[in-house]
């Protein structure tokens, strides 16, 4: 079977990104998709990890990714409206890791900067173009791809990834279970400008009869990001304006402005298998969990 390239990869979420990266600066020919017609607009998931700092090392990019992001200091615990005690991580993994803190740097951030550095590599994502079915063989893999209006192209490759996120299609190829569940609590994120006595550039958690709240810095003045669960039954979803109000009043936060809102609900999934031959996933195609820790950020490539 003759290649279009040596490896294929379909998703260019964090994860794919740094794949793409890691295997080009290895020297290796890769080909990035995406089914979206551009990156994602909204800040999702926040925190980076030491691993992947670490990765980013090898490949010289961490001292310019520190420059953008927020480290994470420390952690206050609220209850009552009232701050009642303060924890400090500033660097938690000291003597472990050369980067041992969290950082906070937005996914549509991430992504844009993962997206320039591969193109100064020069690969382009290749978008909007999805993954419509592929199969594999002893020889390669063939994979149909999909374009604007219905085009369909056939792509070659030695291997193929699975960055493709929770409906994957290429673990649909591997085959074997997803199993897991979903919690029954209905959990909203907003991204907001604000003062307060929480907009202080640390992680503050309150956990009370108000129920559970959590406060992260961003990047710019007076922005943070609202993270919290909900009463709504499993068919409901909230507003802003259901919950803006009760926040405000119980930890003292004026908003200026709502740059983002959204209800999700959290998924807990490992795939059967991570592999089939010339076949691999990473990231959300092969787990899902709970955002508790921020793991989200980390590329799952490691």
């Amino acid at each position: 079977m003759s290649e279009d390239t040596e490896v294929l990869i379909a998703g260019a979420g964090p994860t794919g990104l740094a794949l793409a990266l890691w295997l080009t600066k290895l020297g290796v020919g890769v080909r990035i998709i995406d089914a979206a017609p551009r990156r994602v607009d909204t800040s999702r998931a926040l925190a980076v990890h030491a691993r992947t700092l670490e990765l980013y090392d090898l490949m010289g990019l961490t001292s310019d990714l520190l420059k953008q992001g927020v480290k994470f200091k420390s952690l206050r615990l609220w209850a009552g409206g009232r701050q009642r005690a303060k924890a400090d991580f500033g660097d938690m993994g000291k003597g472990l890791s050369p980067y041992p803190f969290a950082l906070i740097y937005p996914q549509d951030d991430h992504e844009r900067w993962l997206g320039e550095r591969l193109a100064d590599l020069g690969v382009n994502i290749e978008r909007p173009l999805a993954l419509a079915g592929l199969t594999a063989s002893e020889a390669g893999v063939e994979a149909t791809l999909t374009g604007p209006g219905g085009d369909k192209a056939v792509a070659r490759a030695a291997y193929a990834v699975g960055c493709d996120g929770a409906h994957s299609v290429v673990r649909h190829e591997i085959g074997g279970g997803f199993p897991g569940g979903t919690y029954s609590r209905l959990f909203y994120v907003a991204d907001v400008e604000a003062s307060g006595p929480v907009v202080n550039g640390d992680l503050n958690v309150a956990l009370d009869e108000a129920g559970f709240l959590a406060v992260f810095p961003l990047s710019g003045q007076g922005r943070i990001r609202l993270i919290g669960d909900t009463t709504a039954d499993a068919d409901g979803e909230v507003r802003f304006e259901d919950i803006g109000h009760a926040v405000a009043d119980h930890l003292g936060i004026e908003f200026k402005s709502v740059r983002w809102f959204s209800n999700y609900r959290v998924h807990h999934r490992v795939a059967d298998r991570w592999r089939c031959g010339r076949l691999f996933l990473a990231g959300d195609a092969a787990h899902l969990h709970s955002p508790v820790g921020g793991q989200g950020m980390n590329t799952g490539i490691g």
